[in-house]
């Protein structure tokens, strides 16, 4: 079974509370990418610029990534998220990069 056939088992409500989160999480990502580079320019703490500077990295290549859009990604159609989802699925070293994505999301709000 596949992810859309799987998805439409939930209910309607849960199933754009699903798409929704996932928007935000991309959206998070992308403005965490923009932040990080911005920030990287003015830090002064050598071992903070280096973790920041392979954070940035690390989000910039997940978003890469990502199929190509033509608008922001709260902007994006339900089906530009089942690819992202079909991607996930099928590739393990993308699943394991998001992973790191996350954990180094979570540290980039400590800074």
């Amino acid at each position: 079974m596949n992810i859309r056939e799987r998805f439409k088992e939930y209910p309607e409500d849960m199933q754009q509370w699903m798409i929704q989160q996932e928007k935000t999480k991309l959206t998070r990502i992308e403005t965490a990418l923009n932040n990080g580079k911005k920030l990287y320019d003015q830090i002064e703490d050598e071992e903070k610029g280096q973790w920041l500077l392979g954070t940035t990295r690390l989000l910039e290549k997940y978003l890469s990534l990502l199929p190509q859009r033509n608008c922001k990604l709260e902007e994006v159609s339900d089906d530009y998220i089942f690819q992202v989802w079909e991607i996930l699925e099928n590739d393990p070293n993308l699943r394991e990069l998001i992973a790191q994505v996350e954990t180094r999301y979570e540290g980039l709000l400590k800074i």
